[in-house]
């Protein structure tokens, strides 16, 4: 663990997710009304970009409830998972099939701190203080802190106490100010994936020795405005249109918004839903989609709408008048996996 990892921590899943409440509260943003729709230069002429900027873009904000346990210093710790069954994201999962990484890291942060941290996706690097992972095959929902490696490689036995035992002459990380983070993750990529959540500090008069990670650990619950973003209006029934971001300045949870960290676009089609109804289903976006066209090949800060494709490989026809249709970009490789931006589009009037 001398040996730092630099890895940011958010939330979290594969996939078009936002952040969901498990335990009630969150979902659609009530009484927020649509403000006009913004005609692209597109309109009069169909070679122009389409244009986005900030008054364009969804918001999302999110809060977690992260529950942190004390646990006895100096002991082989047990970190347990079997009874991890439902992910904060409120979806169904096993602790065996769905658990590829267990990942134990310690923040120069408190619980508090942290928790704030993850609701604006930028917990700082600087204030990781190491990391461990172990790797579950399936055949077992538990590991033993010894089980546990650095890069890879055996912690040598001599480290251990340095983290883990506050009697440790010098002890480095006084736990009023350190916080240690287990996470349960789909995948193998530290900080990525995350399915369950918990803190802890060890403390000599504690008297457990296992971490067990449950449904209740981490709570996360989220708002999420379609309806407050202005629609852009966009000619009809014509796939060759250039979407350009170049003039977003923030992304949805208001961090900057760096353009060639887009790596993927999409535009989905909803035949009879509402923005309401979307809100309130953000989670499943794409797979209640009636119609989505996606492609990886993001190339600066636009993209040929043309070059989209479904999963069955069918071209993007161009937007028609039924229903709803949204334009979203993803930053892959950044920690929260929503969508830095999702634009609703209108015909042109």
């Amino acid at each position: 663990m001398q040996t730092r990892l630099t890895l940011g921590l958010a939330a979290l899943a594969a996939g078009l997710t936002g952040c969901h409440s498990s335990g009630g509260g969150g979902g659609a943003d009530g009484g927020v009304s649509t403000p006009p729709p913004i005609a692209s230069a597109a309109c009069k002429d169909s070679t122009a970009p389409i244009t986005i900027t900030d008054p364009t873009n969804y918001t999302l904000s999110d809060s977690f409830s992260i529950k942190t346990y004390t646990l006895k210093d100096n002991s082989d710790l047990v970190f347990d998972w079997s009874a991890l069954n439902t992910d904060f994201f409120g979806k169904s999962m096993s602790p065996t099939a769905d658990v590829d990484l267990i990942m134990v890291a310690l923040w120069r942060l408190t619980p508090s701190q942290i928790e704030e941290d993850l609701k604006v996706d930028n917990i700082p690097l600087s204030a990781n203080a190491g990391v461990i992972t172990a790797l579950p095959d399936g055949s077992h929902t538990s590991v033993d802190l010894s089980q546990f490696t650095l890069l890879g490689q055996s912690i040598p036995t001599d480290l251990i106490p340095m983290y883990f035992d506050t009697r440790t002459p010098n002890y480095q990380y006084p736990q009023n100010e350190y916080t240690f983070m287990m996470m349960a993750a789909t995948g193998t990529t530290p900080g990525k994936g995350a399915r369950g959540i918990a803190l802890f500090h060890i403390d000599p008069a504690a008297s457990d020795s296992t971490l067990r990670m449950t449904n209740d650990s981490t709570k996360l619950s989220y708002s999420v405005s379609l309806r407050g973003a202005a629609p852009v209006e966009v000619p009809t029934g014509k796939a060759q249109l250039t979407l350009d971001w170049s003039q977003m300045k923030v992304n949805m949870l208001g961090n900057p918004y760096v353009s060639s960290q887009i790596t993927r676009a999409a535009v989905a089609h909803f035949k009879s839903a509402t923005l309401d109804q979307l809100e309130a289903k953000f989670l499943d976006l794409e797979t209640t989609a009636d119609a989505w066209y996606a492609t990886t090949s993001i190339a600066g800060s636009s993209v040929d709408l043309s070059t989209l494709a479904s999963a069955q490989g069918g071209a993007f026809p161009g937007i028609d008048d039924t229903g709803v249709w949204m334009t979203a970009l993803f930053c892959d490789n950044c920690n929260n996996p929503a969508p830095w931006s999702i634009t609703i589009l209108q015909p042109c009037q």
